[in-house]
């Protein structure tokens, strides 16, 4: 057990104002601060900060409690893994008897094997059985030092290269499994890699934590793209892939993404505000998420069928909460990095100023189904 003492120290060095300030635009009245709430969707603040009390309340959803409350909730967190979280914050150290919780061990566990996974898949990147998995990367345009940026990397085609590596570490076949690093064949009863001759991409959280990996398939058969499944410390509605670079900037607007290929492409580019859903429909989780940073989403999703159908889906979700939303398009050029590599960055940012409302957007959609010449059509 946390040792009473310790909480209340933690607590006191632990502004409960301060700290959510780094989640919720806050403002002051009076004695209280207000903002919208990061729980649910709502367009007139009824989130409450109470400095004298050290806590807060929502009005709306009734979420409320102090500052290890608050950042279970927004984290995602165990007790003990919010205790931790606050006391590296505030540059306290747990006491040692702390670390018993079975679940905040696994999630360290699964966090460093990840980290592990992530250097070996880099390391792999340039080592000549990753040599096609390399030319793949710079012929799509990618420099080394934002294949470096990125921690870009390449899943050997060998079935138990990382599952062996981990095992040499120390790590438990079963802690493996719960990372989704690794699998048991039913029929043989080995351990065996999830992820094989592809190239990866480390999915980071705001921590800097490598949480999960996006796969592109390099050849045979298989998903074009795989990607963690959920575990423990990875949630895919609840994380953005490279928000972790986009929230440094100051985000006066917001660029969402289909692909990490377009991400990176325009970050590249200079175009560090970025963003796309890490290999799942996008959900009004990870729009209250990008809600907390920006008042204006430019949404670039690609110009086909689904990816209409996927930029309206997306605008619907947006209009849930507090954000400004705008169509990027695309003429002549399936998604951002084609249209980079097409028309350069000058011809992006022109592309970006002419963005569309979603109003306007969603008429250009209808238009497209009637002939307004006819007077049924209109």
């Amino acid at each position: 057990m946390i040792p009473q003492s310790f909480i209340e120290e933690l607590k006191m060095n632990s502004d409960i104002e301060s700290v959510i300030s780094s989640y919720v635009q806050l403002r002051k009245r009076g004695r209280i601060s207000t903002g919208l709430c990061p729980f649910h969707s709502e367009k007139t603040g009824s989130f409450t900060v109470y400095p004298e009390s050290q806590s807060f309340y929502c009005f709306g959803c009734g979420a409320g409690g102090d500052v290890v409350g608050f950042i279970r909730r927004i984290e995602n967190l165990e007790y003990v893994e919010a205790i931790k979280f606050l006391a590296q914050r505030a540059g306290m150290n747990v006491p040692e008897d702390a670390a018993e919780d079975k679940t905040a061990l696994l999630k360290t566990k699964i966090l460093e094997m990840n980290r592990e996974a992530a250097r070996f898949y880099f390391s792999e990147l340039t080592k000549p059985n990753g040599k096609p998995a390399l030319d793949y990367l710079l012929g799509r345009g990618l420099e080394p030092k934002t294949i470096k940026h990125f921690g870009l990397g390449y899943a050997p085609n060998d079935w138990t290269r990382l599952t062996d590596l981990l095992a040499s570490k120390g790590y438990r076949y079963e802690d493996m499994v719960a990372a989704q690093l690794s699998r048991k064949s039913e029929k043989s009863g080995r351990y065996y890699d999830v992820f094989r001759d592809r190239v990866m991409f480390p999915i980071i959280d705001l921590r800097g934590n490598v949480i999960g990996f996006g796969g592109r398939k390099m050849s045979g058969d298989g998903p074009k793209y795989y990607n963690s499944p959920d575990t423990p410390v990875f949630k895919k509605t609840k994380n953005l892939f490279a928000l972790n670079f986009a929230k440094k900037q100051k985000l006066e607007r917001l660029i969402l993404c289909e692909g990490y290929m377009d991400v990176i492409a325009l970050h590249q580019a200079g175009f560090d505000n970025a963003v796309a859903a890490c290999g799942t429909a996008f959900t009004q989780e990870q729009a209250r998420l990008l809600s907390r940073y920006t008042d204006e989403i430019i949404v670039t999703l690609d110009a086909d069928e689904a990816g209409q159908k996927a930029t309206k889906r997306a605008m619907d979700i947006f209009s849930k909460e507090d954000v400004s939303v705008q169509v990027l398009q695309m003429e002549g050029a399936k998604d951002p990095d084609e249209y980079i590599s097409k028309y350069g960055v000058s011809g992006f940012k022109t592309a970006i100023d002419k963005a569309m409302p979603a109003t306007a957007f969603k008429l250009s959609l209808i238009r497209q189904k009637y002939d307004i010449t006819d007077t049924d059509g209109k």
